[in-house]
């Protein structure tokens, strides 16, 4: 992942890598049948596109205009709260051609990779402004995986996945 040596370089692969990632949600929502899955693709799908317009707008002030980036990041509360109304229809079904578990497991990979890119990212810039921003994204992407791995358990274990949400204890204590 290393290999960008300025933070000019890094917006550009950044930039590419949330582009990538839009695509690959926006596909995944449509290949889908699972209406949890394609909610959840949805949501993150536009996630990427507004990392694209902070990177963009870093990229802008690295290069001399633009003013400081201050993302507005969502909690993961707040991006669970977006899907929370669709956990009661997740079981209905569409037309989708993919499995949603092996897209949930793409989309872990997917998110661990940029998560480890952004914070060596956040490591590595020069500036305050790239490092600041990095470091967002990286808690950012990390509240993604978060909430898709959730996402994932409640689909192929959802018994496992109703007592740690629940907290019921089997022995009871």
């Amino acid at each position: 992942m290393a290999g960008q040596s300025t933070d000019l370089e890094k917006v550009a692969l950044a930039l590419k890598t949330e582009q990538d990632g839009n695509s690959f949600y926006t596909q995944a929502k449509k290949q889908v049948s699972h209406k949890l899955a394609q909610a959840a693709f949805e949501l993150l799908a536009k996630e990427e596109l507004r990392h694209v317009a902070l990177i963009r707008a870093l990229g802008e002030t690295l290069e001399g205009g633009g003013g400081v980036v201050e993302p507005n990041s969502p909690t993961r509360k707040s991006l669970e709260a977006d899907l929370k109304t669709i956990y009661g229809e997740a079981t209905e079904e569409g037309t989708g051609e993919l499995e949603p578990g092996a897209a949930y497991e793409t989309a872990i990979e997917l998110e661990k990779k940029i998560s480890a890119l952004y914070f060596e990212y956040s490591n590595a810039c020069e500036s305050d402004e790239a490092k600041r921003l990095f470091d967002a994204l990286y808690r950012e992407e990390q509240d993604h995986l978060s909430l898709i791995e959730d996402m994932h358990a409640y689909l192929t274990k959802p018994d496992e996945w109703f007592i740690d949400r629940d907290g019921v204890m089997l022995d009871g204590g």
